[in-house]
């Protein structure tokens, strides 16, 4: 890091980032005004320039850029800018810069607008107001933790002011040559995107895989901006419009995500499958490409591998994104015991900036991407006698902040747990102040961990206008889940634990540590007086079975699969208190006559396999109806809510007397999403009510 006290300071090193093609970041860490003013100084010449966050009253000092806010910035990866401007100052999304950093061309620079470095960790944003601290008592532990991380970067450039002093214009009108000078602009390049030597390379490799039909799964890992997706285009390119052995096909989490791949292919077009569509349609290929493949679960790419003989799998690595080292391991033994062919291709060289990047490993580094799993002996004692030498401990956001080894080897093991771990979740770790860890421990060794997320114990009122659809809180996932959607408000009122990642280190799994380490959430659930420990993910047979195990139990099953994922999200919960079980024992009631009722009509995606685990048994789903009052309540959140529309559908179905009523139930839970149907259903349930209710 190299703090400047004038903007002059920056230009030498600038124009030698320039000659490299690398990169850097500037911080501009005045106040909100004073930083705006700089940016539009520095950014004047006509050069690509993309703002985040920017307010609108200040986008007229940036008018010749695009501004954008952060929710939208996967939406522009395709681009390529010289400059990215990122105000911090009302709100700061990790996940946002790295992902716009990526932008930037060689030469570039991601401006951040910050508060003066020893206040922004104290500075109230939308994420601490989120995450629930009060302004009074606002404290970053993320942002301190992160700026400690700058000083062993050499692509960080701060600027700041004496507090004191008035500000000074940037470029006096009498000698502005004396403290900037505009640097000439980058050089276009005149001539279209080509493959460089390694990527045709692995082109023709494919190409020859397509027109010899080989049975077998390519897998291409690299970091980002390697070029993946630009030549999976170029394939799609060279294979053309005729496609003599089948069509190319290719699936993604998001479809808004290809547009390199758009560009690279030309006129040819990209015949795009979301996932869910894919796996119930089946359509013949003589290739099908999986577009960052490690976001795919691994039930679904196991399928995938099944149906279509020539795969090409490709996988952002380390990625700021999310992380696909979970995939990475598990997938060569899913291919192995399918008995397929597997070959593994990487790309190293960048394309929009030259090697050994500052700003690059900036990113890497201080949000820990390049984190590697905790280092485990190997044990020779048999489960039983390392069970006895387990420990278990809690920690919170400020101690992690303080111990930065240990916050590495949490980290590596959350990107382990789960794809879509990305640096927005170190900020939520790290400031979050209802935010649980739970570590287990072989001797000194780091064994696996346990993220737990607090929710619930909302006051009564709030939770009936969340299970109306009328209010929605920040987080609270699970309990507002069985409130809007179950429709049962009593979770939102109730204390719970939800799980958001439980995980093991892959040397050690299959040996009972997870079972062990839930029971130790349990354990400490149950001291801590909570009603309920649960978890909400995407249903597949492997991790069912285990939850299940664990005494959770399923109480609700999301309508249409994830286009992601291809599955539907489940909802299970652990009841401890008196209370809980209560709810639970309604639930599972009615979740039963859900499913029956919907399972035609709403859960074809689900697989028979899974729907044997979800479907409650007779003794868990006790009695097949519902108290009188129970169905009242639910029809009454139908009739007069804004949401949770399907839940109730099968009480008013069996309240109705005219054919032509039931008729038009079925066809509004058949096209659960129009809005005409939906009024006319909900005035149907009105009119099923007594009158005081109605009232």
């Amino acid at each position: 890091m190299q703090p400047i006290t004038q903007l002059a300071d920056f230009r030498e090193p600038l124009m030698q980032a320039r000659h490299a093609g690398h990169r850097l970041m500037l911080v501009l860490a005045v106040s909100e005004a004073r930083g705006i003013e700089l940016a539009q100084q520095l950014t004047q010449m006509q050069a690509p320039c993309l703002c985040i966050d920017v307010l609108k009253t200040h986008q007229s000092q940036l008018s010749d850029h695009q501004h954008i806010n952060a929710s939208q910035v996967k939406q522009y990866l395709g681009m390529s800018n010289q400059w990215v401007v990122y105000n911090a100052h009302r709100s700061f999304n990790a996940s946002a810069l790295c992902a716009a950093s990526g932008t930037i061309i060689g030469g570039g620079v991601l401006i951040l607008l910050t508060p003066p470095c020893v206040e922004w960790h104290c500075h109230f944003d939308a994420q601490l107001q989120a995450y629930g601290q009060s302004k009074a008592e606002a404290h970053s532990y993320f942002i301190q933790w992160w700026q400690q991380q700058w000083h062993y970067q050499p692509a960080v450039y701060t600027f700041s002011e004496p507090k004191d002093s008035e500000p000074k214009n940037l470029l006096p009108a009498q000698a502005p040559e004396a403290l900037w000078q505009d640097l000439p602009q980058l050089v276009k390049q005149a001539h279209a995107m080509l493959p460089s030597a390694a990527q045709q390379i692995l082109i023709q490799q494919l190409l020859m895989a397509y027109q010899q039909q080989l049975k077998q799964v390519f897998a291409i890992n690299a970091p980002r901006g390697r070029g993946k997706s630009a030549c999976l285009g170029w394939l799609i390119k060279a294979v053309g419009h005729d496609a003599p052995h089948g069509p190319v096909l290719v699936t993604a989490p998001s479809k808004r995500a290809l547009g390199t791949m758009v560009q690279t292919a030309g006129a040819v077009p990209i015949n795009f499958y979301a996932l869910d569509r894919l796996l119930s349609e089946r359509p013949k290929a003589g290739m099908l490409m999986v577009d960052e493949a490690a976001a795919i679960p691994l039930a679904q790419l196991t399928k995938l591998i099944k149906y279509y003989p020539l795969l090409v799998l490709s996988s952002t690595q380390d990625g700021y994104e999310g992380s696909g080292q979970g995939y990475r391991l598990k997938l060569p033994r899913i291919i192995n015991k399918l008995g397929a062919s597997h070959q593994v291709s990487t790309l190293i060289e960048p394309m929009r900036w030259q090697s050994n990047d500052p700003l690059e490993a900036l990113v890497r580094k201080s949000f820990l991407c390049d984190a590697e799993l905790p280092k485990v002996p190997h044990f020779t004692s048999t489960d039983l006698e390392l069970a006895l030498n387990y420990s278990y401990s809690q920690v919170t956001g400020k101690l992690l902040s303080k111990n930065t080894n240990l916050l590495r080897q949490v980290y590596a093991l959350l990107m382990l747990a789960h794809y879509q771990t990305t640096p927005q979740d170190l900020r939520l770790l790290l400031d979050h102040p209802t935010q649980k860890i739970f570590l287990c421990h072989a001797g000194d060794c780091l064994i696996g961990l346990a993220w737990v997320a607090q929710e619930g114990n909302l006051d009564a009122s709030l939770a009936h206008q969340i299970a109306l659809g009328k209010r929605r809180v920040q987080g609270h996932l699970l309990a507002q889940i069985l409130a809007q959607q179950a429709g049962y408000s009593s979770a939102c009122v109730m204390g719970s634990w939800r799980i958001q990642r439980l995980v093991v280190s892959p040397a050690l799994q299959n040996r009972g540590i997870g079972s062990l380490l839930l029971q130790e959430v349990c354990h400490w659930a149950q001291v801590t007086q909570v009603d309920f420990v649960g978890a909400s993910f995407a249903a597949s047979t492997e991790i069912l079975r285990f939850w299940q195990a664990n005494q959770f139990l399923v109480t609700w099953l999301g309508l249409r699969p994830d286009t992601a994922t291809g599955l539907n999200s489940v909802q299970l919960i652990r009841p401890i208190s008196s209370r809980a079980q209560a709810l639970n024992q309604q639930l599972r009631c009615h979740f039963h006559n859900y499913l029956s009722f919907g399972k035609h009509l709403w859960f074809a995606s689900v697989d028979a396999e899974t729907w044997q685990l979800i479907v409650p048994s007779k003794a868990h789903s006790l009695a097949h109806e519902l108290e009188a009052e129970d169905q009242q309540r639910l029809l009454t959140l139908l009739a007069q809510g804004q949401a949770g529309f399907c839940g109730a559908l099968y009480i008013l179905y069996q309240h109705l007397q005219h054919e032509a009523d039931k008729q038009l139930v079925l066809q509004a839970a058949q096209s659960k999403t129009h809005k005409g149907l939906q009024k006319a259903v909900r005035l149907l349930a009105l009119s099923v009510l007594p009158l005081s209710v109605e009232q």
